[in-house]
């Protein structure tokens, strides 16, 4: 049992600043970690071709298509994130967790639009707690954003 509450945010119905997030934690990763007993089976059980675990083990946020983020509910941060890999027309899906470690991979057939949050009262705090950590962020990468020339 997890030791919080988590919901699931589709990049399709937002909220934007999660996904902005996301995008933007990610860029700097250029490998994710394979090492998860519970990823090591499933590319044993569901035979992942090399390609795709190679595309892993060097990962480039470009090669990828970021899918879905799944956040805690009390602090509204992503704690894992899902990515799309297309090859000979099947769907792989990988979610990545704590220090970008691969949890699972799937060959996905559906779109992922279950259990997915679309709004409501954490739809707005997800996005307002992100929305603040970006602005942050920009603050820290860009320290005269806003600032006023006389």
């Amino acid at each position: 049992m997890p030791r919080f509450e988590t919901a699931r945010f589709h990049v399709e119905t937002g909220p934007v600043s999660l996904f902005e997030r996301v995008r933007f934690k990610f860029s700097s990763v250029t490998s994710l970690s394979l090492h998860a007993k519970h990823f090591i089976n499933r590319t044993v059980e569901r035979s992942i071709p090399e390609e795709i675990i190679k595309s892993c083990r060097c990962f480039n946020v470009n090669e990828w298509k970021l899918v879905m983020a799944e956040v805690r509910i009390d602090k509204g941060k992503f704690v894992n994130s899902t990515w799309e890999r297309m090859l000979n027309g099947k769907r792989y899906w990988v979610t990545v967790g704590f220090n970008n470690c691969i949890q699972t991979i799937v060959v996905k057939e559906t779109s992922g639009f279950g259990k997915i949050a679309r709004n409501g009262e954490l739809y707005d705090y997800v996005q307002k707690v992100n929305r603040a950590l970006m602005e942050d962020e920009n603050k820290q990468t860009n320290p005269l954003s806003g600032a006023i020339y006389s």
